[in-house]
């Protein structure tokens, strides 16, 4: 009945930014071999004090599955995953972690995190390897085969019916296959035209469209591709300065883009924000809120206004280089 009562609470109070009630949720900032915990709503106000802090050297990514209620954080030898059903605003609990070690020999070092609806998607790719890790933290690593995918492609995991598909953007394509089956089915590939001038900057599934969206340069321009069904079109986004773009996804809530300056893209389309501040790391709120962060500033955005309306400024204390928003009971 909990449980149950948690999940209409989520439902009835996604996407509702500066509406009220408040979304119980927390923002995991990770940066700095340590990982900070806020609550959402204190960020909204503009403080920037953690809940709690945890060491984690060597840190390189984490993510957060709301299925299974679960923290991931990636190392550069290993994956760890926490229990989060513990957590509220007030205690965030650091229990024995599920871990998983990575094969002798790779190094994870810039890597990242991906999940899907089965599976959590590790990408390691100064080492050319990716693998795939059951999001209940149990069983073994499965390596993912990338047979001819160039070793600059951004990965991801595509739900589609009961499997997760390896999702790829190159320079030249976008698609998707059997992630140990590279000649397997169900799977799809459509040319860039033109490719890309350079290696992409991200990919992201949205399994509740269907659809993969990524992000590259053509020119002088960041474009987002976006393939679903069939179809594959493109647009572009932020500004002639754009930095190092990066997606900011939620199913509910919306997508974002981030660089050089923000860009809502959904529900509502707005212009270039901030467009002389370069961010980081982002994480699109359940709650309505989009989180950016800049250095140590975090740059709190209502999306309920068109365009969106910055609330807050805080300071969290470090520099994050990933983020991620948990709700929380």
């Amino acid at each position: 009945m909990k449980r149950l009562g948690f999940l209409l609470l989520l439902f009835l109070t996604a996407c509702t930014g500066s509406q009220e009630p408040p979304l119980p949720a927390l923002l995991a900032a990770g940066g700095g071999d340590e990982v900070r915990f806020y609550r959402a709503q204190d960020l909204q106000r503009g403080t920037g004090t953690p809940v709690e802090t945890w060491a984690t050297p060597g840190l390189q990514d984490l993510a957060y599955g709301n299925a299974h209620r679960k923290l991931y954080l990636l190392f550069p030898d290993r994956v760890e995953a926490y229990d989060a059903t513990g957590f509220s605003e007030t205690s965030i609990p650091k229990d024995t972690a599920a871990d998983q070690g990575l094969p002798a020999g790779v190094d994870c070092t810039g890597g990242y995190l991906r999940l899907g609806q089965g599976a959590l998607l590790l990408h390691c790719p100064a080492a050319a390897r990716a693998f795939l890790w059951p999001l209940d933290g149990s069983g073994s690593l499965l390596e993912a085969d990338l047979t001819g995918l160039d070793p600059a492609a951004r990965l991801a995991l595509l739900p589609q019916g009961s499997l997760d598909l390896l999702a790829y953007l190159t320079s030249a394509a976008m698609g998707f296959r059997p992630a140990q089956d590279p000649q397997g089915t169900p799977s799809l590939e459509r040319p860039l035209s033109p490719p890309l001038d350079a290696a992409p900057f991200d990919l992201r599934a949205d399994a509740a469209k269907g659809r993969l969206l990524g992000l590259g340069r053509v020119g002088l321009e960041a474009r987002l591709y976006t393939l679903q069904g069939e179809a594959l079109g493109s647009q572009r986004v932020l500004g002639d300065f754009f930095g190092t773009p990066r997606l900011a996804l939620d199913p509910v809530a919306g997508l974002a883009v981030y660089g050089r300056g923000f860009q809502v893209l959904e529900p509502r389309a707005s212009s270039v924000l901030e467009a002389y501040t370069d961010f980081a790391a982002g994480a699109m709120g359940q709650d309505g809120y989009l989180y950016l962060a800049s250095g140590s500033l975090l740059y709190v955005y209502d999306l309920v206004p068109s365009p969106p309306q910055r609330v807050a400024i805080p300071s969290l204390g470090l520099a994050p280089k990933a983020l991620a928003f948990l709700p929380v009971e």
